[in-house]
């Protein structure tokens, strides 16, 4: 893969040296609340379209099941259009500084299951053992867009600043990330973070262990607005990392089901470059459907 990448426009409000730096950012009002409502709308009737045709999945857990659908956003026709939408797209190429590659790894989910716990979402997770992921520029993140209030309630997520940076010896402090409907949040992928927090009453902006999160009594549990619903979407620039992390994926179970239950027409490939978006083949399956066809 070509590393050679193009420069682009800055984006109001983003500071890249500052992500680098803390390992996330929150892109405020991204969407407005109206926007979000209506997609939230959108997700659950697609879902429960899915769900009828044997199409859906489950994440089952303590606390409940996420429900999910089978494929990735481009492969959805109700919501390909979030991950093709130019805001998104725009923030990702800034903080990227460079075009983005797509390859098949994104998701919607509803609902929770309980587990929670630090993690990274990188190959090389462990940073004292060192590896290709610690050699800087790391450009691979992750986008979140939740469609609930995540500042106030529970079931955001939670991130320790800075545990990106490869020189770092010290564990960071957690933090719960204060993001709203129609807020985008995006972190490094080598970020520690746990998803499903839990905020609780009286102190609802303190970050405990995610395991500790887990055993509070709901008594003592800050609730969630609404039923969790949201996005997640990968992106990357061309190189090295990148073809480490897919290698990587291709050994996981769950993402290559992802890829060949992909549906894609080819005109959706076409759409997707002329929004500035590269779409990688990752195995021979997750491929336009015309494609499948002839092989």
């Amino acid at each position: 893969m070509s590393t050679v990448t193009k420069q682009v426009p800055s984006f109001p409000g983003i500071d890249r040296k500052a992500f680098h730096r803390r390992g996330y950012t929150v892109v405020e009002e991204l969407f407005g609340v109206d926007e979000i409502e209506q997609l939230r709308d959108i997700v659950l009737d697609t879902l429960a379209e899915y769900e009828r045709d044997g199409r859906g999945s489950t994440d089952p857990g303590r606390e409940g099941t996420i429900r999910g659908a089978q494929g990735d956003l481009l492969s959805i026709p109700a919501l390909r259009h979030v991950l093709l939408d130019p805001r998104i797209l725009r923030v990702v190429r800034e903080l990227l500084g460079g075009a983005p590659c797509y390859f098949g790894d994104s998701s919607v989910r509803v609902g929770k299951n309980g587990a929670r716990g630090w993690h990274r979402d990188n190959v090389n997770r462990r940073r004292w053992r060192g590896g290709p992921d610690w050699h800087d520029p790391y450009p691979l993140l992750r986008c979140g867009l939740y469609m609930q209030d995540q500042e106030h309630f529970s079931g955001g997520l939670a991130l320790r600043p800075c545990s990106n940076r490869p020189r770092r010896r010290l564990p960071t402090r957690g933090m719960l990330v204060r993001a709203r409907a129609g807020d985008l949040v995006v972190w490094d992928m080598r970020t520690i973070h746990s998803g499903e927090v839990v905020r609780m009453r009286g102190l609802p902006r303190l970050a405990l262990n995610p395991r500790l999160q887990t055993l509070l009594p709901d008594r003592m549990r800050v609730p969630e607005e609404r039923e969790r619903v949201v996005m997640f979407m990968t992106f990357a620039l061309a190189g090295t990392h990148l073809d480490n992390y897919i290698a990587y994926l291709r050994t996981r179970d769950y993402m290559r089901a992802a890829w060949a239950g992909a549906r894609v027409a080819p005109e959706v490939w076409e759409q997707a470059e002329s929004a500035g978006l590269s779409v990688l083949r990752s195995i021979p399956e997750y491929s336009p459907l015309s494609e499948r066809a002839e092989g």
